[in-house]
């Protein structure tokens, strides 16, 4: 399966590989979002052979980036898709109509039985239903989110329902409990408790009457927390910090490890400190490097 970037205008749409109709909220949901952030999965597309590229799967993405072209023609010159057989355009639509009409909690959990439970690598998970490696990893993180339970799991509730964007479930789950909490209580419940908010929130979503919160809102608000509220401690993000700065000031330069006295001490809290074994184990081996 090849991505490619391809010209609006060689892109062309078929009724028999469109669905037969769709909500006109989620199409202006969906044009909202590809113009605040982009596409973020490509379209899967097959070669004619008049070279045109006839659209599998994405028709209603094509369309939010062609009416967003009228008003702004200098946006979306190319999109991104996957380039695949021509002869397997039915077999590929069925298949993504399946992968479409999942829960983002239901794909997750179906990755995640594929992969444990029938040995299915991940890779081959993401070329079957037709996602991006980097999509597949956030249905993994999904299934972690469920797993810790509580609020984490209710979490995954408002990705269900399309309030919160479940494209990066990592910026939950690098939270603690009370950094959950916290964020919930402060961004977007008012103060109101939070495991009430979201089964009130989840029911409005349900009749559409309920805020929607873009990712960029998402991915700022659970950063902009106190280190207390983050699963890895303060000592690693230092580490983070530090190589990051000396980077930056050794640019294109030979690197001298006798300066790297903060970030050792760093490494040595977090080998010695840390929850985590995967953590302990490469902060022992980087401080070994720079000692």
């Amino acid at each position: 399966m090849k991505l490619i970037d391809l010209a609006p205008g060689d892109l062309v749409l078929s009724s028999e590989l469109s669905r037969s109709g769709s909500a006109k909220a989620f199409e202006e949901r969906l044009r909202s979002s590809i113009e605040e952030i982009g596409l973020a999965e490509p379209l899967k597309v097959a070669r004619q052979p008049n070279g045109e590229y006839l659209v599998i799967d994405g028709t209603m993405r094509l369309r939010a980036i062609r009416n967003i072209r009228k008003n702004r023609p200098e946006r979306f010159t190319t999109v991104a898709a996957y380039v695949l057989e021509y002869s397997r355009r039915y077999e590929i639509r069925y298949q993504s109509d399946i992968y479409q009409d999942l829960l983002p909690s239901q794909l997750a959990a179906l990755v995640e039985h594929l992969h444990k439970s029938e040995s299915v690598l991940k890779a081959d998970i993401a070329r079957y239903i037709g996602v991006s490696p980097a999509t597949l990893r956030n249905y993994t993180g999904l299934w972690r989110l469920t797993e810790r339970g509580g609020c984490f799991a209710r979490i995954v509730e408002l990705m269900d329902v399309g309030v919160i964007p479940s494209s990066n479930p990592y910026a939950w789950l690098r939270l603690t409990g009370h950094g959950l909490r916290k964020v919930l209580l402060d961004q977007f419940s008012n103060g109101k408790d939070p495991d009430e908010w979201i089964k009130e929130t989840v029911a409005d979503a349900r009749l559409g009457t309920t805020q929607r919160y873009p990712l960029k809102f998402v991915e700022l608000v659970t950063a902009a927390l106190p280190s207390d509220c983050f699963r890895v401690g303060e000592d690693l993000r230092a580490i983070k910090r530090d190589l990051g700065l000396r980077r930056a000031g050794t640019q294109g330069a030979r690197t001298d490890k006798s300066n790297f006295t903060e970030v050792v001490r760093h490494l040595a809290n977090v080998s010695k400190q840390s929850r985590e074994p995967v953590l302990r184990s490469a902060a022992q081996s980087l401080q070994e490097y720079l000692e």
